[in-house]
């Protein structure tokens, strides 16, 4: 994975962002805030339980990624030069690799995972261990790590020209072979188990369906979320990313696809908080109590109304009957 080596098109003067500079801008302004709440809710408010801790850590996912996104944004801005050494270098690629690889690995866990809950719905509610998310998602870390190393290593802050130092991934004789890598660890494997879980439970859905069972649409709706999602903003980069292997010069069209993966950072917050879980209701609940803090506390007084006159027999009659005294009981 590694967008940035890809052929660029034309860049505007130096301090002015283009408008793919300024996409990526408007994704890290929205998403940013919109993960760090789901953040918040899912590990404040649900504690991390069941389907949360995959929105917990699919959230710190594209957290990661777009704030790393940010260093992008200002070399873009000022023609790719980098000031901050190798080092830095080393460490960028590393964390935008690690948030890229992570939300990927963390879609295949989530499928894995709603997949045993329709499969198996008996053993997923009584008899699956406690700890199975848990280590989905630490598992999807560790890969996301493993896969991440190799950017991290052969990255290097080197001088292009007279004035210009650059981040870049020296690949060397290792560049076709890590980029068929790519393509089968990116592209092939996370995309068949993904359809595969999600094909298995619709057919398993639809069958309960028919025997009179009551259909998930919660679950089939982050189903239809989670496949567009991918289909549209992942698949597209590693289809081009196979044919500029195979046919070379289409490393602009690489880039440009590249940019829908920040989309689609800032997409997941909404797919799986709001589709895949109850934090919606939290969330409407937490909305209404700030509004309910920010409204005025006092009661609005009531405007006085015209009096009407009242016989003095009915006053008389209400009276009587309001100060008339039980009948004592009998010993």
């Amino acid at each position: 994975m590694e967008p940035l080596n890809a052929t660029l098109p034309p860049l505007p003067p130096s301090g002015v962002l283009s408008w793919n500079g300024k996409l990526m801008v408007a994704c890290v302004v929205l998403g940013l805030p919109a993960n760090a709440f789901t953040l918040w809710l899912t590990g404040w408010r649900l504690r991390c339980r069941g389907l949360a801790i995959f929105i917990f850590s699919l959230a710190a996912s594209d957290f990661l990624f777009l704030t790393s996104s940010i260093l992008q944004i200002w070399s873009v801005a000022h023609r790719h030069l980098w000031v901050l050494g190798s080092f830095m270098c080393h460490l960028y690629q590393f964390l935008y690799s690690l948030g890229y690889y992570s939300g990927l690995f963390l879609l295949v866990a989530i499928s894995l995972d709603r997949c045993l809950l329709v499969a198996a719905p008996l053993w997923y509610r009584c008899r699956r261990p406690a700890r199975l998310p848990v280590a989905l998602c630490v598992g999807a870390w560790l890969a996301a790590g493993g896969c991440s190393l190799p950017e991290a290593v052969l990255s290097v802050a080197f001088e292009m020209w007279p004035g210009l130092v650059v981040c870049r991934t020296n690949r060397g004789s290792w560049e076709v072979p890590m980029r068929w890598l790519e393509v089968l660890v990116e592209g092939l494997l996370p995309f068949s188990v993904i359809v595969a879980c999600h094909g298995a439970a619709l057919v398993l859905t639809g069958c309960r369906r028919d025997h009179g069972g009551r259909p998930p649409v919660r679950f089939q709706r982050i189903v239809v979320a989670t496949l567009s999602a991918y289909v549209l903003l992942h698949l597209p980069f590693q289809v081009i990313q196979l044919l500029h292997l195979v046919a070379s010069g289409l490393g602009h069209l690489l880039h440009l696809v590249g940019l829908a993966l920040n989309l689609n950072s800032c997409l997941n917050p909404w797919l799986y908080l709001l589709l895949g879980t109850r934090a919606c209701h939290h969330l409407a609940h937490l909305l209404r109590a700030i509004l309910a803090h920010l409204s005025p506390a006092t009661v609005t007084p009531v405007p006085p109304t015209a009096t009407t006159p009242v016989s003095p027999t009915a006053t008389t009659s209400v009276s009587l009957t309001a100060v008339t005294p039980p009948p004592a009981e009998a010993p």
